[in-house]
């Protein structure tokens, strides 16, 4: 379950694991921790067998020194655990990579990291089939490896932001912008982006140069075992060589409710509908799942969610790789799911 950060808690992204962790060292100078997840995922989707795998466990080494009282240096590494699409093997890959040196006056990390639309998210608590109206990740899949990345936590607001290097156009383009804050059990952030690729295949032998312009603003509040959050979001994707357009107003409403110490129960509501005047065509869709989880204790959970999905959106096909950028299709569909983790 990802929930939008509160504004006090993106610097801990960086040691989110560290309740669970081994400790390889452990001073008043230095930490060093070896962290992980082992995820099993059952799956039924609608007019599909049954699938089992790995559900994107991952490992990783984190690591904090202090330099002066005022001036510490981090990093990590982590690998995942992927499941090939045609069933036939799974493989260990980099999934991040950086180093960093937090002062007085923010932090500052440097590598393959996730970008900050993904630190602060929205208003979607799901494990498996929300995020449908969170649209900074069409393009960039929410990562990017050569990213620069600057984080400043003041008394009452966070300010975070990011730069990716195109390194002669190896990598997309991207840069993100978002402001936080906490107030009287609510939450607000705002923010966007920019994300473009220059080398998009979009059919062989031929490439597009797509970008991908977002804004959102999302508010949450909590009050006693429950919290509510919506997310607005506005994006527009554009073929940089032909002009057309797709643009992109997304609602995301959900909320959570602790029904014990252990346990939390969610549920959340998502439409996202677009209109290109250049490809004359629209197209919606609505997601709307629920789901519970239970905690056996801080290293171990089980999770169990349904999802149903209705529409048509549009995108751009990447011919060359088989994938997708933004398209989805489904005919009142019905998900189930059930997961478990557990954390070292």
């Amino acid at each position: 379950m990802k929930k939008t950060l509160l504004a006090v808690a993106i610097p801990a992204v960086i040691f989110s694991n560290a309740v669970s962790a081994v400790e390889l060292l452990k001073t008043d100078e230095a930490m060093v921790d070896f962290y992980g997840q082992l995820r099993t995922e059952v799956k039924k989707l609608e007019d599909k067998d049954v699938t089992l795998n790995a559900g994107s466990s991952r490992t990783g080494v984190q690591a904090e020194y202090a330099i002066t009282d005022t001036v510490d240096v981090f990093g990590k590494v982590e690998f995942g655990l992927n499941y090939a699409a045609d069933g036939s093997d799974y493989t260990m890959k980099n999934r991040l990579h950086f180093a960093g040196v937090s002062t007085n006056f923010g932090k500052f990390s440097f590598g393959r990291q996730w970008v900050v639309a993904d630190d602060i998210y929205g208003a979607d608590y799901s494990y498996f089939f929300g995020g449908t109206a969170l649209r900074y990740s069409t393009l960039s899949g929410a990562r990017h490896d050569s990213l620069i990345k600057y984080t400043y936590e003041g008394e009452q607001f966070l300010l975070a932001g990011n730069y990716g290097l195109d390194e002669d156009d190896s990598n997309q383009e991207l840069a993100e912008l978002y402001l936080s804050s906490s107030a009287a059990g609510f939450n607000f952030h705002v923010g966007g982006g920019v994300n473009r690729d220059k080398d998009f295949t979009v059919e062989e032998g031929t490439n597009a140069d797509i970008e991908n312009t977002y804004f959102e603003g999302t508010v949450e509040y909590t009050f006693g075992p429950a919290l509510i959050g919506f997310t607005y979001y506005n994006a527009e994707l554009e073929n940089k060589a032909t002009g057309a357009t797709i643009d992109e107003n997304a609602y995301s409403l959900a909320g959570t409710y602790s029904w014990a110490d252990n346990a939390t129960a969610y549920a959340g509501y998502e439409y996202t509908e677009q209109d290109s005047k250049v490809l004359d065509a629209d197209g919606d869709g609505t997601l709307i799942y629920v789901g519970t989880d239970y905690h056996f204790n801080s290293w171990s959970r089980i999770y169990v969610e349904y999802g149903y999905a209705d529409g048509d959106t549009l995108g751009y096909t990447n011919k060359g790789s088989d994938s997708f950028v933004g398209v989805a299709s489904a005919d009142g569909e019905s998900s189930f799911a059930v997961g478990a983790r557990v954390y070292w």
